[in-house]
């Protein structure tokens, strides 16, 4: 077991094209860390780069005390799960798990074996004399994972597994990830764009946007206290509201209403607010910081609603979660906003105020 590192790590075209910029990250044995980021962000091409099917221009990589930068692929002892499941649709599913064991000349009674073995743990023991053209894709991709555990990697990096199935084969085969990977208790590297999976899946993430990090924690710590106003945008459903105000005399200017602020080392002119729609709530005579407006979209989502207001005075939208049995009036609705979870960001470079 060991720790896979990134010092430095830089991938270059040319001089205004740099996909990765200088990139420091560690991953420890049972890490399960997620590269998430919108469709741009450079998180597959990082994947690549550990991978080694990318060499960096500058930085280096290790694998405990071992530098591999510029080792070939097959030399790193990783294994790499694609988008597309990319079996040999000749092959049955135990040819495809065994494929790279055969390659490498191991002994067929021990292919045999540890294909045995990873089909028990993924469900795959009737399929192995099928070829890949009668399994559903949530089976393919139990075959890919198969075909990564069988070669007992030191890494396992994984490029969007998931994407290809739909909501509830997804939802499926995630638990099952989630479960295989803690008992494996190897470093993980997850890429995906998808929040739901990033949240769930990791023990931290690595929220990226155009080649650099712009947080690293924990999922509970990126939804409770992102870094920019990126990441508070980005992660979150529904979306946080982000509100671009006007500060004075230590408050935040809203429409008719004024927000304190909080004790921050520096109150910028323009300032951007940010409040998650479960934050607010229908006011009760018992709340302090409220603000007022007309209701003028509502969606329904089964469990809950969302409501769009528009804040007196202003051209500022909030959206609330309210429960469906509650009665409301849509002309004039009044939102108390919980202090301790609004979010203050500079307006010009993004970054959070507030500890």
């Amino acid at each position: 077991m060991a720790k896979l590192q990134l010092e430095n790590l830089r991938k270059q075209f040319a001089p205004n094209v740099i996909p990765v910029k200088d990139i420091s990250l560690t991953i420890e044995d049972g890490e399960f860390i997620t590269l998430l980021g919108p469709s741009g962000c450079r998180k597959s091409t990082l994947l690549r780069l550990i991978a080694g099917l990318e060499q960096p221009t500058a930085g280096q990589i290790f694998l405990g005390e071992q530098e591999l930068t510029n080792k070939p692929p097959g030399d790193r002892n990783m294994t790499m799960v694609f988008q597309s499941y990319a079996l040999y649709p000749h092959m049955t599913v135990a040819e495809n798990i065994g494929a790279s064991l055969k390659i490498r000349k191991t002994p067929s009674d021990e292919i045999k074996n540890r294909i045995n073995v990873v089909a028990s743990k993924l469900g795959l023991s009737e399929l192995l004399d099928r070829k890949p053209g009668k399994l559903s894709g949530g089976q393919r991709q139990r075959v890919a994972l198969a075909r990564a555990l069988v070669r007992n990697p030191e890494v396992f990096l994984l490029d969007e597994p998931l994407s290809n199935l739909d909501a509830l084969l997804r939802e499926q085969v995630r638990e099952e990830l989630k479960q295989l990977f803690e008992n494996e208790n190897k470093p993980v590297v997850y890429v995906t764009h998808d929040q739901t999976e990033a949240m769930t899946l990791s023990t931290k993430v690595v929220v990226l946007l155009d080649g650099l990090i712009q947080q690293l924690d924990p999922p509970s710590r990126i939804y409770t206290h992102p870094a920019t106003k990126f990441v508070a945008g980005f992660v979150g459903s529904p979306q946080m509201n982000l509100l671009p105000l006007k500060c004075q005399d230590n408050h935040a200017m809203l429409g008719n209403f004024s927000i304190p602020l909080p004790v921050l080392s520096t109150i910028p002119a323009d300032i951007d607010m940010g409040i998650r729609p479960e934050d607010l709530s229908l006011a009760t005579g018992e709340d302090i910081l409220t603000v007022e407006g007309k209701v003028f979209l509502v969606e329904n989502f089964g469990r809950e609603l969302l409501a769009s207001v528009k804040v007196d005075g202003s051209n500022h939208t909030l959206r609330i979660l309210i429960d469906p049995d509650v009665s409301f009036n849509r002309e004039q609705i009044k939102l108390a906003l919980n202090p301790h979870r609004i979010h203050w960001f500079d307006a010009k470079n993004g970054d959070r105020l507030n500890p």
